[in-house]
């Protein structure tokens, strides 16, 4: 991910950019209150240096660089994780509704004490206070009113800010238009199994965790992120070139590129080959369908089910499901093509000792044991967090004969773990 911009639009009120997405930060008597969200704010927040205690929920909206919602999820766990405090939600009651539900269904999932099984915390309580705005919404002197497509911020009875006052810099459709003029669509069929690590994620770190597999003429992309079209155009990659789209599991920084890649798919009248579980599906189809009730119009699926391969013409993918901290599931693969296959841990807790009381011989390293490369998600600090830790994973690289390289996780320089570079091409014939 490059740098975001930061713009002071007054004395009392500054403006994160990133391709043409923003959120406004507006400094008061109560602390600073942000206007809107967009794909990693948590990262651009951390990025600039502002902890907000008031969020103002805007009318949710989708563009082909991604919508105003998805994000939100990971400003919640860094309060969780980190230590913060609880965020006062402004707005409409239908926005501050929808972003309550879409929360509800993701974010208070978590493992109990032995991380065997996944649990519901009261988390959701403790981080996320709604307030309607009806059309106003008090805190002592200050003042939120969001009513007539705006949002007017007083205190004191001074107005501070006025939403309107401020348009948007650019058009983040005109933009990826723009960007996708740059960059050479590349039609030509691959004769060996290629894998690129591309994108942003580990929700409040900006790491891989998101990659490319091409074959033949396939183009796959695994959890695409926000901001597709300028992600994949900074490794020469042409948006329209991939061919499918599969999504591991349901939280936000492996779902960010979802809605705009069906904005695209739906602003050029064709539809997005997904690749995902029926239970994965089940979950974004509820959560996002007040953006696309007709979701299933804009889409082809082709449905993962662990343990029976997948086949698209010469590529197979096989999966499995993993051990993490979701109710509906995380999905690990095997992506096999031209003699050679790719492993793809996904989201997974491996842990030989956990493995042993779970009695999942997929959770097992031989799973991987036919596989040429392996990217496997890793932690490096927490042993006993919901990832995987590095000394487990240098433990299952010990038991196949495959290369593994680490990715989702913090980028050291000097890492004890080889990690997957991003925006390097990793051709499966050359691996020896």
């Amino acid at each position: 991910m490059t740098r975001s911009s930061l713009r002071e639009l007054t004395g009392g009120v500054r403006r994160i950019e990133y391709c043409s997405m923003s959120v406004d930060l507006v400094s008061t008597g109560k602390g600073t209150v942000r206007v809107g969200s967009m794909p990693d704010v948590v990262k651009f927040l951390n990025e600039h240096g502002f902890r907000e205690e008031i969020v103002v929920v805007l009318p949710w909206e989708v563009s082909m660089s991604g919508d105003s919602r998805t994000g939100e999820e990971f400003v919640l766990w860094q309060a969780q994780i980190r230590g913060g405090i609880l965020k006062e939600y402004v707005g409409l009651k239908q926005n501050v509704g929808q972003l309550e539900h879409n929360l509800e269904r993701i974010f208070p999932y978590f493992f109990d004490e032995q991380n065997l099984s996944v649990v519901r915390k009261d988390w959701l309580g403790k981080w996320f206070h709604s307030n309607v705005a009806d059309p106003c919404c008090k805190f002592g002197t200050l003042e939120i009113c969001c009513a007539d497509d705006d949002v007017v911020i007083t205190e004191d009875g001074k107005v501070v800010y006025r939403r309107s006052d401020f348009p948007p810099a650019g058009n983040p459709d005109k933009e990826v238009e723009a960007v996708l003029e740059t960059v050479a669509r590349d039609g030509k069929e691959r004769e060996h199994l290629e894998v690129v690590p591309v994108g942003c994620g580990n929700g409040v770190i900006g790491t891989v965790a998101n990659s490319i597999v091409r074959f033949g003429e396939y183009v796959i992309w695994i959890d695409p992120c926000g901001y597709p079209a300028q992600t994949l155009a900074r490794h020469g990659i042409h948006w329209d070139d991939v061919t499918h789209y599969l999504f591991t599991h349901n939280h936000e920084d492996h779902v960010q590129g979802f809605t705009a890649c069906i904005e695209r798919a739906r602003k050029h009248g064709r539809k997005l080959n997904l690749i995902l579980a029926d239970n994965v599906f089940r979950v974004m189809e509820d959560l996002y369908s007040p953006l696309f009730p007709d979701l299933e119009d804009h889409v082809q699926r082709f449905s993962l089910q662990p343990g029976t391969p997948l086949t698209l013409g010469p590529v197979s993918i096989e999966s499995r499901w993993n051990h993490h901290i979701l109710p509906y599931g995380s999905i690990g693969l095997k992506i096999c093509a031209g003699g050679k296959s790719f492993g793809y841990s996904g989201d997974t807790k491996y842990d030989e000792e956990i493995n042993k009381i779970l009695n999942r011989p997929e959770l097992e390293a031989e799973w991987f044991a036919d596989c040429d490369l392996v990217f496997h998600e890793i932690e490096f600090d927490n042993p006993d967090s919901v990832h995987s830790h590095w000394k487990q994973v240098e433990a299952l690289q010990s038991k196949i004969n495959g290369k593994v390289l680490g990715y989702h996780c913090s980028r050291l320089e000097n890492s004890p773990f080889p990690l997957a570079e991003e925006g390097l091409w990793y051709v499966l014939s050359d691996l020896l």
